[in-house]
């Protein structure tokens, strides 16, 4: 149940009293919370639109449960494994990762961890290598048809094998929920003896239709000199004699033939309920439909089980009418918006780059969700490269006609880690996306620091992230906004290598969202420690949370209508054309790119029609800014640009 968090001057001064600022917290221990922060209830009336969206706050009743644990964080290092499942029907969530820490086992091993009612309580089993050394799984959750006995289900893995001296073998398996029984472990060589790595562990699948898919970049060539082959799918169906999966060992090679040497990043693999319909996606520069050289997304699909893939056309991102809004134009054309996928100007240059989150929605359209920035020079003699731009986070989709749309999600607002803090390896934003079973309703999860809790405002890596949720119902174009949800809480600034369930579980009017965190056992802060994973309790989006409609991808019924802001850019003084279908009170307020509300002019009354307002720099600096007009309880943020 939602509390308020509109606490009194009182309250806040008794319940963060003595609490110093965080500069250096422990990275693995919640210490003293920071104070002086006014807090913003979601429901209240005081919501700061623009780029920083997710200013509002709310208490859940948030808990972890430690379910499973890892000899160090190399068992669930990377967002491309699929590592927490669900199946919603049977209450049923899964959990497996690389073994060993205090739930016993070896890091050679695979550890599961399961609960048949909705994540409350969880059994824990091992599966032995068998002289393997295991190390990158994926998981799936499989319940054979006509099955409900949750001890019936079966565990899918996938993922590499390395001898100790590099990596030459992937592991394909299945094992029941019991842990022993139907236990099939199949250890296969690269298929090209060229590969020094070809991890298969991309988002492993299951299907309704009974099959498996799973991923891997394909790198040829040695590790310091790797040659980007492309993506590979390797496909299996569910033996229902022998109670495993028959996996065909030849996979199917997509070379994506782009530019930059074939180097590709933040691979997906992604498939309706019923398998008739795919996608694998990266983003690289691709000569063909890309018009600008700089990385965008890459899409192949599938109609047939991933055994064939067609690539999808291109489409010119820049014509996307949003991203004109948010981001800046380039140097050589002040009309020209181009978004850049490509993700090594978010993190340092020792830090991981940032994954983008992919899903499909109930029409079979494709969703990228991910930070983008602006492109600020084509010129191949400079830097393509603007730094200074907020990292905003988009979710980018198909509509069905070969055309596509983005809303505006949020800001991220620091960077991904490196190996400057005391873990010595980085994480990003870790980004995920988890849907009702009928996929009309989509939930993006992503961690955050905010620099306003940490550090005194000066936190500039993400160190204490906190879990950020937002929802997106696609039948009915409304959105809700995004939510820091652990702020205030037990778990403040406390939720490392977030991991997301692919399906939520639904009660009601309730959508809870199933996720997992890790951290070190002994909290020394280094890579080598084990690794406990908790299961995250308590995170629901309730029905009437989406109450946002998205005015820029769908247009607002009521007629509600504002104008890009003429002349743009400008000196002194520029008019809003806003066009009414009924009376309203009209006011608009303008924020800096840091989200701060500079001046605004106040609430008047308009009739039906259109009607020019002036808007003047005043004293203001030049720069970018957003404004926003609210009308009738709806709202429209554009921006600006003052010379």
């Amino acid at each position: 149940m939602k509390k308020s968090l509109l606490l009194t001057s009182a309250l806040c001064i008794a319940l963060l009293a003595g609490a110093q600022k965080a500069g250096n917290l422990s990275l693995y221990k919640a210490q003293a919370k920071p104070a002086g922060i006014e807090y913003i209830d979601q429901n209240s009336e005081v919501q700061v639109p623009g780029l920083y969206n997710a200013n509002s706050i709310v208490s859940r009743e948030i808990s972890k449960t430690e379910i499973a644990s890892s000899i160090n964080v190399y068992g669930i290092l990377n967002t491309e494994q699929s590592v927490v499942r669900t199946d919603p029907a049977n209450n049923m969530v899964l959990f497996g990762s690389r073994a060993g820490g205090p739930f016993s086992a070896t890091g050679n091993d695979l550890g599961f961890a399961y609960s048949s009612d909705r994540g409350a309580t969880f059994t824990h089993f091992t599966v032995s290598g068998d002289g393997n050394l295991i190390r990158y799984p994926s998981i799936e959750l499989y319940n054979p048809q006509g099955n409900t006995n949750p001890a019936n289900m079966y565990a899918i893995f996938s993922g590499p094998i390395t001898t100790g001296a590099g990596w030459t073998h992937n592991l394909l398996g299945s094992v029941k929920l019991d842990g022993t029984s139907d236990l099939d472990f199949n250890v296969i060589p690269y298929a090209a003896s060229t590969s020094y790595q070809n991890i298969l562990n991309i988002k492993l699948t299951a299907t309704s239709d009974n099959k498996f898919h799973v991923a891997s970049q394909r790198l040829d060539g040695t590790s310091t000199a790797p040659i980007y082959v492309g993506l590979e799918v390797v496909n299996g169906v569910w033996n229902s004699t022998t109670n495993k999966v028959d996996w065909n060992p030849d996979p199917v090679l997509v070379n994506m033939e782009l530019d930059e040497a074939n180097r590709i990043d933040s691979p997906g693999l992604v498939f309706t309920e019923d398998g008739s319909l795919g996608y694998l996606i990266a983003t690289g520069v691709d000569p063909e439909y890309n018009p600008y050289g700089v990385e965008w997304p890459v899409v192949f699909k599938t109609l047939d089980g991933g055994e064939t893939w067609e690539k999808v056309p291109g489409y010119d991102f820049s014509e996307i009418a949003l991203f004109e809004q948010y981001l800046y134009p380039t140097a050589s054309d002040l009309e020209l918006f181009i978004p850049r996928w490509y993700n090594k100007w978010i993190p340092s240059a020792t830090a991981v780059s940032v994954t983008n989150a992919y899903t499909i929605d109930q029409n079979g359209n494709l969703h990228i969700a991910g930070p983008i920035k602006s492109t600020s020079s084509l010129d191949p003699d400079s830097l393509t490269y603007f730094y200074g731009d907020p990292n905003l986070i988009f979710d980018v989709f198909m509509q069905g006609d070969g055309t596509w749309n983005a809303v505006f999600v949020d800001t991220i607002r620091t960077d991904a880690t490196d190996e400057t803090v005391p873990f010595l390896l980085g994480w990003d934003q870790r980004l995920g996306f988890s849907t009702t079973e009928d996929r009309s309703k989509l939930f993006l999860t992503w961690m955050d620091t905010d620099p306003k809790f940490w550090g005194g405002g000066s936190t500039t890596m993400n160190t204490q992230p906190d879990i950020f949720t937002w929802g997106f119902d696609v039948a009915n174009n409304m959105m809700t906004l995004p939510v820091n949800e652990t702020a205030l809480g037990d778990f403040w600034g406390d939720n490392f290598w977030m991991h997301v369930g692919d399906l939520v579980f639904e009660e009601g009017d309730q959508y809870t969202i199933p996720v997992t965190t890790s951290k070190s056992f002994n909290e020394s802060g280094t890579e080598s420690d084990p690794m406990v994973h908790s299961y995250v309790n308590g995170l629901t989006v309730a029905e009437a949370d989406f109450t946002i409609v998205d005015v820029e991808t769908i247009g607002l019924p009521s007629g509600f209508n504002v104008e890009q802001n003429y002349p743009n850019p400008f000196t002194s003084i520029s008019q809003i054309k806003i066009t009414l279908s009924k009376t309203a009170k009209v006011s608009i307020e303008v924020y800096n790119m840091m989200g701060k509300k500079v001046t605004e002019l106040a609430a008047q009354q308009y009739g039906v029609g259109s009607h020019l307002i002036n808007i003047n720099s005043n004293d203001l600096t030049p720069g970018m800014y957003i404004y926003t007009v609210s009308a009738n309880g709806e709202r429209v943020s554009r921006k600006m640009t003052i010379k």
